[in-house]
């Protein structure tokens, strides 16, 4: 069995950086029997300083069958330990997750290029239009000296889908390597369906996402204050990424109507995200774009419809009846998918909720995308 060494800024038992840990995660979980990861990381969550308390800083902790995590403390994290934790494991195939983090994707690069191994890059939607537009200077000017440089000259990136693989031949030339292959879901069996009360005039929405531009919060709020009929209340769930944009939130969710409630609910853990999801009526998150979106499709898993951007995977939602996936440049769209919402009764609803759910299913059964990530660590292309 081949061992992938893999370097991922946050990992399991983490959860606040959302997206990346789950499909990992998920992969690491899908893959067992095939390779066995050994995971470099920090022992801290997502803009956490305290520690895990459940595992061992500075040693190897096995997560899972298939799979045993190094957890650096920060006191520890340097290049020559790095190296030194490299240097005592033997691997077949390189991952790394993310492009700008200079312990966990650039050094990896620059530690593996004479081993002649494999090596394969996850960007994560890090190279994506949406992506690109925070905090754009210092990563265009990164991108291009990768370029110039022929940085990843012997590296593949892993593309979730064609749009993505579009970006890194755009950001890195035409002679990038990509390979694609689907991003994969929760390896879970899903509970049968069951109907969630839902009266003509109530609506519970929400989202489940870091606080920060690209995730468009602050437009989701906006949104909803012209809804002037029934009652809605909007719980948001996910760590506070951007305090200046928070407080633009803050802001405006003290001038909202009546009967537009809106929650701040803090993180959420992973594994209590999709039971959450079973307690409302729709996901609302018009991101500015995703190369994926975990919590979308467990949306799905949950039976709960999602209004979202056109700009993620996820389209043609509304012919399935599934939810709407809409043009950010169209907010009035969106005003027309939530009264609708709005004003579904039970019978209307449930059939919403269970053909998300039904979608759902469809898409996980698909053994094709597994085959795909096998694929991605086989140097065939």
């Amino acid at each position: 069995m081949k061992t992938i060494l893999s370097f991922i800024d946050w990992y399991l038992p983490g959860y606040r950086a959302g997206g990346t840990i789950k499909a990992f995660s998920n992969q690491v979980a899908h893959l067992e029997g095939v390779y066995h990861f050994k995971i470099i990381t920090r022992d801290t969550d997502y803009c956490e300083v305290t520690p895990y308390s459940a595992v061992q800083s500075n040693a190897w902790n096995k997560v899972a069958p298939n799979a045993d995590v190094y957890y650096i403390s920060a006191d520890q994290l340097s290049i020559s330990n790095i190296k030194k934790i490299v240097n005592s494991i033997n691997f077949d195939v390189v991952f790394i997750h993310g492009v700008y983090s200079f312990y966990f994707s650039i050094l990896p690069v620059i530690l593996v290029r004479n081993k002649k191994v494999h090596t394969v890059l996850s960007a994560h939607g890090m190279i994506g239009k949406h992506s690109l537009s925070v905090k754009s200077t210092r990563k265009k000017a990164f991108l291009k000296f990768s370029k110039i440089t022929g940085f990843y000259k012997n590296v593949v990136f892993h593309a979730a889908n064609h749009a993505e693989a579009e970006d890194v031949k755009e950001a890195l030339g035409s002679k990038a390597q990509v390979i694609i292959a689907e991003e994969l879901p929760m390896k879970i069996e899903l509970e049968q369906w069951k109907a969630r009360n839902k009266e003509a005039g109530i609506l519970r929405l929400c989202s489940v996402a870091r606080i920060s531009p690209e995730k468009n919060t602050l437009y989701a709020i906006n949104c909803l204050k012209t809804i002037g009929n029934g009652n809605i209340e909007y719980d948001i769930y996910g760590p506070v990424y951007n305090q200046d944009y928070w407080n633009d939130c803050l802001k405006s969710i003290q001038e909202m109507p009546q009967n537009i409630k809106i929650n701040y609910k803090g993180s959420i853990p992973g594994e209590e995200v999709l039971p959450a999801l079973k307690n409302y009526h729709a996901m609302f998150m018009p991101t500015t774009g995703e190369n994926f979106g975990h919590t979308i499709l467990e949306s799905f898993m949950a039976g709960t419809p999602v209004i979202i951007s056109e700009n993620t995977p996820w389209r043609g939602l509304q012919s399935k009846k599934a939810g709407w996936d809409l043009p950010l440049q169209k907010i009035d769209s969106f005003h027309e998918a939530i009264k609708l919402l709005l004003q579904m009764n039970q019978e209307e609803y449930n059939e919403w909720s269970q053909r998300a759910l039904n979608f759902a299913k469809v898409f996980m059964q698909d053994n094709s995308i597994r085959d795909q990530n096998i694929k991605l660590f086989e140097n065939e292309q």
